[in-house]
């Protein structure tokens, strides 16, 4: 956490209020879990800048203790960025519309 606030600003530890304030998350405070949400965010600062409550409702619906094991069963992959993965994909599926879904 004092790397993500001191890197990216008290602003940023909205990554915080998605897991601590979201219904089914809030024993969530892995470093990974952590960490692959800042770095959606980071790369998606849209999401939290434009529509924080609606990313808010997003964490909601999505389990994160379930994908943070489905992350850890696929080690030796980092776990962090499989978690990324899981949590960004879900994310994806809720707060953008389809057409802005595109491969790159």
């Amino acid at each position: 956490m004092h790397e993500i606030r001191n890197q990216y600003g008290d602003g940023h530890l909205f990554v915080l209020r998605c897991i601590k304030q979201t219904n089914n998350n809030r024993d969530e405070l892995w470093s990974e879990t952590i960490g692959a949400i800042s770095d959606i965010l980071i790369h998606r600062q849209d999401w939290a800048l434009d529509r924080p409550s609606e990313v808010l409702e997003a964490f909601d619906t999505i389990p994160l203790g379930i994908l943070r094991g489905k992350a850890v069963a696929r080690r030796p992959w980092p776990v962090r960025a499989t978690l990324r993965t899981y949590i960004y994909d879900r994310l994806e599926s809720i707060l953008d519309e389809p057409e802005q879904r595109l491969a790159v």
